[in-house]
Order: structure tokens, then C-alpha cells, then sequence
């Protein structure tokens, strides 16, 4: 099978696993398949990560023991590396191997190429037919190329002199640049230092990371070879087709990356030693030592694999072993299925909670080998796991993996009894109800307070219980307050971030974070665009109590309201908020081009929601606060202006999609909302209610709020909040004396719809509407 046909065939997998149920019975097969295959694997695990321990003929000693008698070898063992020890050899192999990339000697005349090929159907394509830039010749050319020019880009590319020039500024960048080398992305995965062995005919040099120059620095460095005095739309013409025709020189050598690992890898000596038959292992009345216990092990395991203990018992015992854990986690997929849906139809979710699951097994395991089980209990990461499920998901679901684990955990040899479940489930639930409860990761404190104090309360009343002695509650509390520090600043500080990027999901925290108003994003739009950010502050305050009155999550809403108009920071002075009294310059602009600088504001703003790497939550709302609602001020406008001219309204209509969610639609209402109610020269109770009846109902009528959550319902409820907050905002000033008038006295203003007041439109009551 070839390697395009293996990756079609990977991510057809995934897709299938990934669908929701009730799309065929080969759909739900793979569907429910997949999730009990991952059951079953980790149920399967279990007799390795808990063998069964050995048979007394096996010599037990544990290191600073002293030995009753010797030990003697009754045959030939090799003594093999600790696995831990081993596998972290193998991964300093492995690093010590620099990523291998290959420069292409065919780039750069692959570059030029595209170039002058693109330009020389562009010079047939211009003097084919009418010879115009709207011929069909150039329209095809462009479709086929997928460019979307603006009028002036259009015109600059008409000019056969321009298309030289253009031309010759390509070539020159792909000429003075690939030879050097640019790659796409740099591989520097387990990478200690940071260097690149970069093969050219006949030399290879190991180069910094840094020295490497990327795709995306390509593109910024090139910009020195655009043509000289160049407009705006010439400039970003030839960025278009800057990126149009890049391509990397720098190749990825994966194959033989992966084979110089595999290697390193491979060359890595398993064995620590031997012991030869008749050679004393351990000697009689000797303190063991630690070299001691590894040669023992190693011979106790040779014992294991001859058959000199029961293989039968052993083999029922990993069965039920299995069954147990079988059922177990049986129970916590049904739990999944049943009432949390979406995490059981995402796979990386169901496999999230699953993989915790698993090491927190893994983290059991390690214990149990460690000799001291009951000691050592509180540093099962049980903890981690409740903190994590907790942070991304919610406490409860946190609490039933918890519960499910640690019977996993008790139903072991090693562990069995009541301490350890018991001790598990204090720790893992203090973590699970409580994550949700700290909002910002400075407070971390309190997190690590709670589960030590879980441990060291259960401890205690297992000590009063079992009358055990007090030495044991001290182990239990000093073990339980290391294992809530570690766990807590590994959820808080590494794994919470991860997960987020892993599925999406934005954990209180970091929308507590995002909610800082002093946020660099933030003070850009402060600094930038004032009014702007005036409006999203109010924007937010509207959105966020009416998300709460129905349910919907209103920090969330908050975080995404302060980010929504970002892009308006690139042309804030076209947005009426930003605008001096009397200074509109879409009065000096076609209606077209008015409407294309509105609605680019959602473009500009996933742009920089994508440089200052916010999370995906934000993009939404930058992409679904208008959803696909057109500026109808400028389409009027337009049609107004030249009523025989044919006009699409889609190329008037935000790019959506509609909004997905009801926190995106609430802003969606609150955003529209909040422009026209401030431009309400009375705003009455009657008139804001009013007001919000219009605009909402405006909204279901163009179906902007059909792929939502919302119902009827909600709506009713969001109005009376939105009235609520509003009239409360806009109560009634203090009446003037007579024949003294308010300073901004003007003719009442009918209300707006958001893109219309974005635009810097007001419509006074009775007139047509006009620009403001």
C-alpha cells in the first residue's frame, strides 16, 4: 500500500471512529468498536502492570535488608536494565540524533517556473478576447489559481509592464532565498540541542535551530524584494502570489531521521551483567544493597518464566484479572454513553478519560513494584486524574472516574483491602469538586491544602478504624502532601495547557486569564481603538447576564465578548465608535469597498486571535458574531447609487458561519443590540424593549439563530435580561428648567442594526437612512 493510500485509509479511520451513532451499522461498529477495543486493551494490561507475585520458593529481600541465608543461582541469568532506567538511555539516544532535512536542488527552478508559467497564461488570458481584467480568459485563470483580486489588484495586473515587474520581483525572491534553504516546520521532538543536520550534494552541516529559516520568515524576508514604489494593492498582490508559488527547499528526511533513532535506539545495551550458575546472588547475614535487589529480581523473574510456579493459577488469576477490570471500565464507558454523549461520540475525548484512567494504573503499578504499597499509596496519581477531568470536563464525571479507578486500584493483590480505595477516593474527590472552585492558577494553594488535608483526614480515620499504629498516619501525611503539590503543579502547570490544545477546551482559569483586561490583546484595543473596547465592555455585560439567566456559561461568554471586534483594530477609524464627531470617511468610499473594510473586521480578527494564539473559544466568537448577516446599509447604498447594477448580496454578507452555540448567539443579539440602544436619542423603557423585539426578531427571520441552541424560551428570557441591564444603564435623566436644553438635544434616532451603527449609520425617525 503506498503512503497516500495508508493516510487516506488512517484518516478514514478516524473519521469513522469519530461519528456520531445511527449512520449504518458499519458506522456504529466502528463507532462502538473502537471505544471497546480500548477497554479491552487496557483491561488486558492489568496482569502485566500487576503480575502476580512470586511463589514463596522465590527469595523475597528488600534493599537494606540483612539475608537469613545465601542465595545461589541454580542456573545462567542474564540480569536485565530497570525498565525505567532503560527507557530513559533510550531516550537520551535518541535525542542525541538531530532531525535530517535535505536540500532541494530543483526548488528554486520549480519556483520560478510556476512563476513565469502563471504569467505567461496571465499575458495570454490579458490579450485573449476583450482584453479586459474582467474577460473570461483572465476570470478563468484566476479561478484556477484561486486569487480573489480587488478592482485595483485587477487593473495593476492588466498592465503587461506591471506583470514584468511583478514578475521579476518573484523570481528574484525565489532566486536570492530558496538556495539557502526554508523549511515548513521544524521537527524538534525529544530534540536535546536544538540542531538540524542539513544534507547538500556531497556535505552535511549540523545547524542550529535558529539559523533554519521557515516558511513563514521566508515570507516576511521576501517582502524586501517587492517592486520598488509599489502600491498598497500592488504590495499585496505580490504577497498573494508570494505565497501562491512558495515552496519549500528544505526537505524533511523522515525515513532516514527515524532510522538514524532507531539505531541509537537499538544500540543501547539492555543487560546490566549476568549471573553465571552457582554464583552467589545474595550472601547470608550482609545488609543488601541495591545491586543486590536488581540481581535478585532478574533471578526471581527467570524462576517466573521456567514454569517453577504455578502456570495454571497464574493464568486464572490474569483472567479474572482481567474480567474485573473489564467490568469496571465497562461501567464508566456506560456512564459516558449515558450522560456525557459528547465526550463519549469525540474519541480524543473518550480516550482522554480513558488514558488518565490508564495511568493512573501505570502510577499504581510503580508503586506496588516498589515494595512499600501501603506506604506509598497517596502517590498513586489519582489526584491528577480528578484534576484534570475536573478542569476539562466537570467534577462530577470526575468523581465516577475516580470511584471507578480506584476500585480498579483495589481489586489488586497488592492493594487489597479497604485502605487503598478508601485513601484514593478522599484524595481524588477533594481534587475533583475543588478544581472548579479555584479560578486562577495563582491560588493553586488551595487545591494542594484540600488534598492533603483528604489524605491526612482519611488516614486518620483509618488509623482510628484499624488501630493502626501513628506512624502510619505520619507516612499517609507526608506522602498525601507530596503527591497534592506534584499533582496539582503538574495539572495546573503542564497537563491542563496541553489538554486544552489537545481538545479545544478552555478551562476556567484561562478564561479567567483571557478576562484580564490587562491582557496585551486588550490594552492594544484600548490603546488603539477606544470605542471599540468601550462597546465589547458593555457588549459583555449584557451577554454575560443574560448566559447566566439561561444556563449557558457566562465566563466563557465574557472571555470571548472582550475578543470578538479585535480585528477592528486594524481600521478603527472606519467603525463609528471610533470616529470623531462629523469624521465618517465611508463618505468617501464606494459602497463596495465601505462594506468589504466592515466585514474584514472578522478576517482581521481571527488573524490576530491566530498571532496572539488565543484559544479556538475565541475564534469562534470573532467568526460567529455576525454570523452571515449582510451590511444592508452599503447593499442599499449601492443599489441607490446605480440601479441597474446587478448586485449579489452575498458579496455583502459576513463570511459566518451562523452562530453554533448559544453564548456565540447571545452575543450575536446582545452585540446588535447594544450598538442600536446607544444611539437612541430617548431611550424609554418602552423604546429599548422595543428596541431589543426588533432586532431579535430581525435575527430569527434571517435565520441567523437556526444552527443554535437556543429556544423560544431562552429568547423570552435573554429580552427581559437585555431590558433589564439596559434601562438600568439609560435611566431617565433629570429634567431640565425651562428654555434650558440638554447639550446633546439632536432628532430622536430610530434604532440600528449592529453592522449598520459599525458603519457609522444612524437613521433618524421618518428618514431613509444615511451615513452618520
Amino acid at each position: 500500500m503506498s503512503a497516500a493510500r495508508f493516510r487516506e485509509s488512517w484518516r478514514d479511520a478516524l473519521r469513522a471512529v469519530n461519528r456520531r451513532p445511527g449512520e449504518g451499522w458499519r458506522a456504529n461498529l466502528a463507532h462502538h468498536g473502537f471505544r471497546v477495543l480500548a477497554v479491552l486493551g487496557i483491561a488486558a494490561s492489568i496482569p502485566v502492570l500487576f503480575p502476580r507475585q512470586p511463589l514463596p520458593e522465590a527469595v523475597t529481600l528488600e534493599e537494606g535488608m540483612v539475608a537469613t541465608d545465601d542465595v545461589i543461582a541454580a542456573f545462567d541469568v542474564t540480569v536485565r536494565k530497570p525498565a525505567q532506567q532503560l527507557a530513559t538511555e533510550r531516550r537520551e539516544a535518541e535525542r542525541s540524533v538531530a532531525p535530517i532535512y535535505t536540500l532541494d536542488p530543483t526548488a528554486v527552478d520549480s519556483a520560478v517556473h510556476r512563476v513565469q508559467v502563471f504569467f505567461a497564461l496571465a499575458d495570454s488570458a490579458y490579450t485573449a478576447g476583450e482584453g479586459g481584467s474582467d474577460s473570461v480568459a483572465v476570470s478563468v485563470l484566476l479561478q484556477a489559481y484561486n486569487l480573489r483580486l480587488t478592482g485595483k489588484q485587477s487593473a495593476y495586473l492588466a498592465s503587461a509592464g506591471n506583470r514584468r515587474v511583478l514578475q521579476g520581483a518573484l523570481e528574484t525572491a525565489y532566486r536570492q532565498m530558496l538556495p539557502a534553504g526554508v523549511a515548513t516546520i521544524l521537527d524538534l521532538s525529544g530534540l536535546a540541542g536544538g540542531h538540524v543536520l542539513v544534507r547538500t550534494p556531497g556535505q552535511d552541516r549540523l545547524l542550529a535551530r535558529d539559523s533554519i529559516i521557515t516558511i513563514g520568515r521566508f515570507l516576511q524576508d521576501a517582502l524586501v524584494y517587492a517592486p520598488q514604489d509599489a502600491s498598497v494593492d500592488a504590495f499585496q498582490l505580490y504577497q498573494s502570489l508570494l505565497v501562491r508559488f512558495s515552496l519549500p527547499s528544505l526537505l524533511p528526511d523522515d525515513l532516514t531521521t527515524q532510522l538514524a533513532r532507531e539505531q541509537a535506539r537499538a544500540g543501547v545495551d539492555t543487560t546490566a551483567g549476568a549471573i553465571l550458575q552457582g554464583e552467589r546472588i545474595i550472601s547470608a547475614h550482609e545488609r543488601v544493597g541495591r545491586r543486590d535487589i536488581v540481581r535478585l529480581r532478574a533471578y526471581n523473574a527467570e524462576l517466573a518464566r521456567r514454569g517453577l510456579d504455578d502456570g495454571a493459577g497464574r493464568r486464572q488469576n490474569s483472567a479474572g484479572a482481567v474480567l474485573y477490570a473489564t467490568l469496571l471500565l465497562a461501567l464508566l464507558g456506560a456512564v459516558l454513553y449515558l450522560f456525557r454523549p459528547s465526550i463519549y461520540q469525540d474519541v480524543r475525548g473518550y480516550l482522554i478519560v480513558m488514558g488518565l484512567v490508564a495511568l493512573v494504573l501505570v502510577g499504581a503499578s510503580v508503586v506496588a513494584g516498589s515494595g512499600s504499597a501501603a506506604e506509598l499509596t497517596p502517590l498513586i496519581p489519582i489526584a491528577l486524574l480528578a484534576l484534570l477531568i475536573g478542569a476539562l470536563y466537570d467534577g462530577l464525571l470526575a468523581v465516577a472516574v475516580v470511584l471507578v479507578t480506584a476500585g480498579l486500584v483495589g481489586g489488586q493483590t497488592t492493594f487489597s483491602g479497604m485502605s487503598t480505595p478508601f485513601l484514593m477516593v478522599a484524595g481524588g474527590s477533594a481534587g475533583a469538586l475543588l478544581i472548579r472552585r479555584v479560578r486562577r492558577r495563582s491560588q493553586s494553594w488551595i487545591l494542594m491544602a484540600a488534598i492533603a488535608g483528604a489524605y491526612i483526614v482519611a488516614g486518620l480515620s483509618l488509623t482510628l478504624l484499624l488501630s493502626l499504629p501513628a506512624g502510619s498516619l505520619l507516612s499517609t501525611a507526608l506522602w498525601g502532601t507530596a503527591s497534592a503539590v506534584l499533582c496539582t503543579v503538574l495539572a495546573v502547570g503542564a497537563f491542563i495547557p496541553a489538554l486544552e490544545k489537545i481538545t479545544g477546551i478552555s478551562t476556567d482559569q484561562t478564561l479567567l486569564e483571557l478576562s484580564d483586561l490587562n491582557a496585551p490583546v486588550l490594552r492594544d484595543l484600548s490603546r488603539k481603538a477606544p470605542g471599540t473596547y468601550a462597546h465589547s465592555i458593555n457588549v459583555a455585560n449584557l451577554a454575560e447576564a443574560a448566559c447566566m439567566a439561561i444556563g449557558a456559561n457566562p465566563l466563557l461568554t465574557r472571555a470571548g465578548v472582550y475578543y470578538h471586534d479585535i480585528g477592528k483594530m486594524v481600521n478603527p477609524q472606519y467603525f463609528v465608535e471610533n470616529q470623531p464627531k462629523g469624521r465618517n470617511p465611508h463618505n468617501r468610499l464606494p459602497p463596495a469597498r465601505s462594506a468589504a473594510i466592515i466585514r474584514d473586521h472578522v478576517r482581521d480578527g481571527l488573524k490576530l486571535a491566530a498571532e496572539h494564539r488565543l484559544p479556538p473559544m475565541v475564534h469562534e466568537f470573532i467568526r460567529e458574531h455576525h454570523g452571515t448577516t449582510v451590511v444592508s446599509y452599503f447593499l442599499d447604498k449601492a443599489r441607490a447609487e446605480d440601479p441597474d447594477l446587478e448586485l449579489d448580496p452575498s458579496d455583502f454578507a459576513y463570511p459566518g458561519p451562523k452562530p453554533q452555540s448559544k453564548e456565540t448567539a447571545v452575543v450575536m443579539l446582545a452585540d446588535g443590540i447594544e450598538s442600536a440602544t446607544r444611539v437612541l436619542q430617548d431611550p424609554t423603557p418602552d423604546r429599548i424593549r422595543s428596541a431589543i423585539d426588533q432586532i431579535i426578531t430581525t435575527r430569527i427571520e434571517e435565520g441567523q439563530l437556526d444552527q443554535c441552541l437556543l429556544t423560544m424560551r431562552d429568547l423570552d428570557v435573554v429580552k427581559a435580561e437585555f431590558a433589564r441591564i439596559l434601562i438600568g444603564m439609560y435611566h431617565r435623566r433629570i429634567e431640565y428648567p425651562s428654555g434650558v436644553h440638554a447639550l446633546d438635544e439632536s432628532p430622536p434616532i430610530a434604532p440600528v442594526s449592529g453592522e449598520q451603527e459599525e458603519a457609522g449609520e444612524t437613521r433618524p425617525v421618518g428618514k431613509a437612512p444615511g451615513p452618520g
